[in-house]
């Protein structure tokens, strides 16, 4: 694939300080419906991978199942607890059931066991999926809804070059457009193949958008798109975000249906969901808060920042945590989550 990285790292010239911030154009028109395309010789093909797995027994270790390099464990409450020891012992049932696919899998949970807590512990501790891509970094963790397994399997047996398990997603949507459909990000899948074929970012994104393109001007400014503002009162597809670990400890990712969560500059200045590739500006450190909420803190160490608490923007430009910092992680029945702030529970949402 061509190399688009560099692309989160346009700059962006904003004379908005921590305490002055520009206004973005808020716009207040509803969710859109998302076009789920069923490829169903596709889904013919690959019947026999679309059986979810049964949530393993209250006495084992976890269950494992793979597709290719795909894979998912699925742990209850006490086995997500006591998966350090697991991984310590030899002969344990997880590395049998993995078998050849061991060294990997086990490395990855090795690298992600604070995380996976997290997951558990803010999902109401009633145990976690945990979704795998070998040759990716980075895992993709959730409360008990047995959901990305079931999807992603649709991409196992494409190759893809990538960096991260959010790429591979990306990547993924762009080959199977049924996976861009249920997952709710084919514009995302769209810009990074109009990327890969030469088309600069700001057109990428009109174009994916449905919006009107004058490749006889200058390429729209990227951040015409992707804004992202807590002035919602309940979750719909432009509140519903994919948070993935993309890399050992904390560091995650998310993705809406737009884009990435690229603080510009690395932080210290606007945010935008519009990135289709993980960068540095598209990590975050998640944090947990202790009181139900969680942080996230930029490459350069800003925290993603609620102005006013909810009703308006956010930004990245605050070195602190305080109670615009904080926000409820709300577990989606589809695997996603959405964020709600803290002091005047408002979702977060990316709109057009």
């Amino acid at each position: 694939m061509g190399n688009t990285r560099n692309l989160s790292k346009t700059p962006v010239t904003s004379a908005k300080t921590a305490t002055q911030v520009a206004p973005k154009q808020n716009v207040m028109q509803g969710n859109p419906t998302s076009k789920r395309v069923l490829d169903e010789q596709s889904l013919i093909d690959n019947a026999s991978d679309f059986v979810k797995p049964a949530p393993p027994p209250s006495n084992s270790e976890g269950e494992f199942k793979h597709t290719g390099p795909v894979w998912w464990i699925g742990l209850n409450n006490d086995q997500t607890h006591a998966l350090e020891t697991v991984l310590a012992t030899t002969g344990n049932a997880l590395s049998t059931l993995a078998g050849t696919m061991w060294p990997v899998v086990a490395a990855a949970l090795n690298g992600s066991i604070g995380y996976i807590e997290l997951v558990n512990k803010l999902g109401g501790n009633n145990g976690v999926d945990i979704n795998g891509v070998a040759g990716f970094e980075g895992l993709i963790v959730t409360p008990r809804v047995g959901k990305f397994y079931d999807e992603l399997i649709q991409a196992a047996r494409l190759v893809i070059s990538g960096r991260t398990i959010v790429d591979f997603v990306i990547i993924a949507s762009g080959s199977v457009p049924a996976l861009g459909a249920t997952l709710g990000i084919p514009v995302v899948a769209s810009v990074l193949t109009a990327l890969e074929s030469g088309t600069p970012l700001g057109w990428a994104l009109a174009g994916a958008l449905g919006l009107a393109v004058d490749l006889l001007g200058s390429a729209p400014d990227p951040n015409e798109h992707g804004h992202i503002w807590a002035n919602r009162d309940t979750a719909g597809p432009w509140e519903s975000f994919i948070m993935a670990q993309v890399g050992d400890g904390s560091k995650v990712s998310l993705l809406s249906w737009q884009g990435l969560f690229s603080a510009q500059m690395g932080g210290g200045n606007d945010v935008y969901a519009n990135r289709p590739q993980v960068g540095d500006w598209e990590t975050w450190t998640i944090i947990d808060n202790n009181d139900g909420t969680v942080s996230f803190k930029s490459f350069n160490g800003n925290y993603l920042s609620a102005e006013q608490g909810g009703g308006v923007a956010l930004y990245a430009n605050r070195t602190a945590i305080g109670d615009w910092e904080k926000f409820y992680l709300i577990n989606l029945p589809d695997g996603k989550v959405a964020l709600k702030t803290h002091d005047k529970s408002k979702f977060v949402s990316v709109q057009q």
